[in-house]
């Protein structure tokens, strides 16, 4: 009497993108440890609470912490293999940059969570300007979403420009196959374009002091570019508009 051959294990969608989280916070962690030690000599290397570094660090954990879920539930949810690379090259990377900046703040005595209204750090107030005169409906050359009027569902206001809404979060994670793909690069080209303003900010010498602050912030800059120009295209491809700016 032959044996009953072994089921296979359940597939586990969620454990790859899992253990490449805890890889790169704990290599996060430690670069921004290494980093930050290496000028534990400097006076200017531990900035004040409410300084655009910090401030800086703590909000965009925040914002990076968002771009890491939609990315998990992308890769667990969507269908196109090339989506889930995406979705897997930035949780990869923005998971690895929160270690970092977590890194920092610890070593520079500050809390990771804001204690102060998001972006006051960079002059943010009720224009849509920061203060060094830089307009957040355009940068590098090339047009951010367009405008969103004014609804009464402003009660479900972002923390930050860009940022999903909790009902848009809850959608996400409401979709399947296709409609998770194209929602997906909707939201994440949205959540790239409100942080980049951000990242011009702190990546200037004449706003951030720390050398190694301003080389993440323009690397991020930099990368969040490319891969808006790369949402837009797939968007473009699936004809389907950008979400306005919220």
């Amino acid at each position: 009497m032959s044996e009953a051959p072994t089921p296979a294990p359940a597939s586990r969608p969620w454990l790859l993108p899992a253990a490449i989280g805890i890889v790169a916070l704990l290599l996060g962690v430690g670069l921004g440890w290494l980093l930050t030690a290496s000028f534990a000599g400097d006076s200017e290397d531990h900035p004040d609470s409410g300084s655009a570094a910090v401030g800086f660090a703590q909000d965009m954990i925040v914002h990076h912490a968002q771009g890491v879920e939609m990315a998990e539930v992308v890769i667990a949810q969507g269908a196109d293999p090339a989506i889930k690379k995406i979705a897997l090259t930035i949780l990869a990377d923005q998971t690895r940059e929160i270690g970092q900046m977590t890194g920092w703040l610890n070593l520079w005595d500050q809390p990771v969570e804001n204690p102060d209204a998001p972006m006051t750090w960079m002059g943010h107030g009720s224009s849509d300007s920061d203060s060094g005169g830089h307009d957040m409906s355009s940068h590098a050359g090339h047009s951010m979403s367009t405008p969103a009027p004014t609804t009464p569902a402003a009660a479900d206001k972002p923390a930050m420009p860009g940022m999903a809404t909790d009902a848009e979060m809850t959608k996400l994670r409401s979709l399947h196959g296709a409609d998770a793909d194209t929602f997906f690069i909707q939201l994440m080209l949205r959540h790239h374009e409100g942080g980049l303003h951000m990242m011009t900010y702190a990546a200037n010498p004449a706003n951030v002091s720390q050398e190694y602050v301003r080389d993440l912030a323009g690397h991020m800059d930099g990368q969040q570019t490319d891969e808006i120009a790369l949402f837009r295209s797939l968007l473009a491809e699936r004809n389907t508009p950008p979400l306005p700016m919220n």
